[in-house]
């Protein structure tokens, strides 16, 4: 049995999703979004991120973490913000000594969909019907998080023979 955690992360919004994975079998443990008010500075926004993220880890025992790898973007502001989010996310995930596995949203898409160019409306729709949910889970970045971590579930064994 493993418990996995995704993450989206971004400063305005870090999506997270927990999948346990039990012989085969997934459940969706939890999902949602850390949301950080734009009104307030910089730093008081990432330690909402952080604080956030220490109470997922503190309230589930997650075995291994999968987060969202940063692509190119034409807007530098936005990579220095989701890059910051993302250090926190990592500070977070050292702390608690777990195993880091990162994908880019292409490889995401193409682990649960087959096609890596697939819209959000599309991973929502996968993540829907992979976890047998009765509606699709939003926003998009919560769908992501789950993603992120089925990703991950769908490419563990794979790692785990070329570790091998």
């Amino acid at each position: 049995m493993s418990v996995i955690l995704g993450i989206d992360p971004g400063l305005a919004s870090t999506g997270f999703g927990l999948v346990k994975e039990k012989g085969g079998e997934l459940t969706l443990l939890s999902y949602g979004v850390i949301k950080t008010p734009p009104t307030r500075k910089v730093p008081d926004r990432l330690f909402v991120i952080y604080t956030k993220l220490h109470e997922i880890f503190e309230k589930y025992d997650i075995d291994q973490v999968s987060v969202e790898k940063i692509f190119f973007n034409t807007n530098l502001k936005t990579v220095v913000n989701v890059s910051e989010a993302r250090g926190v996310a990592m500070l977070v995930i050292s702390e608690f000594g777990k195993e880091i596995f990162e994908y880019t949203p292409l490889e995401a898409k193409k682990a649960l969909i087959g096609n890596g160019r697939a819209s959000k409306r599309d991973v929502q729709f996968a993540v829907q019907r992979i976890l047998n949910m009765k509606k699709k889970p939003t926003p998009d970045d919560a769908a992501d998080g789950i993603a992120l971590a089925l990703c991950h579930i769908y490419t563990l064994p794979y790692i785990r023979s070329i570790e091998a």
